[in-house]
């Protein structure tokens, strides 16, 4: 049966708002490795993730475009080949109980939790033209073979990049970011989203419902407290983004 790309989504967040760890569970430990979504899957089974490929052609899972801030390597992650990534360490920065974590490929990642997780894959992109069209056909290689089409969308502050998505593989569910103190853009809708992601202080009651108008849906980033999240919950968001899971679930489960 034909299900409109709505309804889909609705399907794949469940009961909202979804509560999505960001870059795995990036307050409780060392971001975007897989402890991280470990740690947060014991709160949930959503999760917003950065990807780019390395020199390899693996796509890995950092949020830098330079391992410099999250490991003790230097450079462009672009400039390393997948093997000499994962020698670095990518915990210490966080936390000296965490030394020796490593920065994973996306398929580790979705290998390791279970099946029914379900992922915010960001697409990391420094606007070239050759390296979005690459990055595009590796990750739609990546969604096919595991057959991840109805519980991932992807997303990008580089809609372009999004595009690429829709001309490769136009069943994957697709976002697009929006910077904070950014407006959208009058022609946002010519790249078709299914999901406005902004930055949480734009999300007014009127901002959050015009959308809603447009069969668009709303996931902010990133929220973290009390406040926020009822916020957030009173102008209609479908997902917080959040870097303590494990706060978000106790939250939602005092609302029930």
């Amino acid at each position: 049966m034909f299900q409109p790309r709505i309804e889909r989504l609705k399907t794949i967040l469940g009961k909202t708002p979804a509560n999505i760890g960001h870059r795995g569970a990036r307050g409780l430990a060392p971001e975007n490795t897989l402890v991280s979504f470990l740690v947060g899957s014991e709160s949930t089974h959503y999760f917003e993730l950065d990807t780019m490929l390395c020199a390899s052609g693996e796509l890995v899972v950092i949020h830098d475009f330079t391992v410099d801030r999250t490991t003790d390597g230097k450079g462009k992650v672009s400039s390393y080949k997948y093997r000499a990534l994962a020698e670095l360490d990518a915990g210490s920065f966080f936390e000296e109980a965490f030394e020796g974590e490593q920065i994973p490929t996306l398929s580790q990642v979705i290998q390791t939790l279970p099946e029914n997780t379900v992922f915010d894959i960001e697409m990391k992109s420094e606007g070239k033209a050759e390296e979005r069209k690459a990055l595009a056909t590796a990750l739609v290689k990546l969604i096919r073979k595991y057959k991840l089409t109805n519980r991932i969308w992807v997303s990008s502050f580089d809609w372009d990049l999004v595009d690429l998505i829709r001309i490769e593989e136009p069943e994957v569910l697709r976002g697009l970011l929006i910077e904070k103190g950014d407006s959208l853009n009058k022609d946002y809708m010519d790249y078709e989203p299914d999901l406005i992601l902004p930055h949480l202080s734009a999300c007014t009651k009127e901002f959050v419902q015009g959308l809603k108008e447009r069969s668009l849906l709303v996931i902010p980033y990133t929220t973290n407290t009390e406040e926020e999240w009822n916020q957030l919950m009173d102008v209609g968001v479908v997902g917080l983004i959040t870097d303590y899971p494990d706060r978000l679930a106790e939250f939602l489960e005092s609302k029930k």
